[in-house]
Parts: C-alpha cells; sequence; structure tokens
C-alpha cells in the first residue's frame, strides 16, 4: 500500500514523521492513575491519594509473612479438601486480601501458612480457634 492509498501527504511515514527527517523523541504523558469505570472524577483523587498514603505508610515485606516459602524439595505436601461452594469463596477471599495487600501474586498456601503461623503466635486468635474447634 503505497502513501497515497493511505491519504498521507507525500514524504510521511505512516507513524506521521517525516521520512527524510530525523526521528522524533516520543512524548512521554503524565501518569493519571488508574482509569475509573462508572464514577465520576468528582472525590476520585482524594480517594487515589488516601489508598496511596496508605500503602507508603504500611510496613510490610516483599513476599509478605515472616519467612519466604519453601523451595518444592523442601516442602512437605499437606492437602486441605472443600467443598465447591467453600473452595469458590476461599478463592475469592484470596483474591480479596492480594488486592487489599497491594501485591501482584498472592497464593492460598501463602494465606493458609500465615494463618496458622498467626494462631500461634497471637493468643487471641488461638483462643477463637480453639473456641471454633471445640
Amino acid at each position: 500500500m503505497s502513501p497515497k492509498d493511505r491519504n498521507l501527504p507525500g514524504g510521511q511515514s505512516v507513524l506521521g514523521a517525516a521520512s527524510a527527517a530525523a526521528p522524533q523523541q516520543p512524548v512521554l504523558t503524565p501518569l493519571i492513575g488508574r482509569p475509573v469505570v462508572g464514577a465520576s472524577a468528582e472525590g476520585h483523587e482524594d480517594q487515589e491519594q488516601e489508598q496511596r498514603t496508605a500503602r507508603e505508610h504500611r510496613p510490610g515485606r516483599s513476599r509478605g509473612g515472616k519467612r519466604p516459602p519453601p523451595t518444592a524439595s523442601d516442602a512437605v505436601p499437606t492437602t486441605v479438601r472443600f467443598d465447591p461452594e467453600e473452595a469458590s469463596e476461599l478463592d475469592f477471599f484470596v483474591l480479596e486480601l492480594r488486592d487489599d495487600a497491594g501485591r501482584r501474586n498472592l497464593d492460598k498456601s501463602e494465606v493458609i501458612r500465615e494463618v496458622l503461623r498467626l494462631a500461634r503466635e497471637d493468643e487471641p486468635t488461638k483462643k477463637k480457634l480453639l473456641k471454633r474447634l471445640r
């Protein structure tokens, strides 16, 4: 297809730069945040600022928890069986935790390990667990 067929002025490429001229530097746009669907622009900036502030002041670890997950060769496999409805609820809960934690990846095994560590280390949590198990 020729430039004439594309309705371009002579000597220009599809990208709009003159073929004989030096390539132009790309123009970077400022970071504008996440797109908002179904909401007005009012109040969105305040909400976004609050989220940024919460993330900046929140102590945390890059992988979460106190210990990294075991390597495949060191891991002891444990199976937990759920009925289909409870499995779906668990999946949604883990996704919610991932979003709330501001993490890109979070799997169920990591969540289960941390819940068990929390129950071992935090006495009120351990008591609540014992109460449910009785």
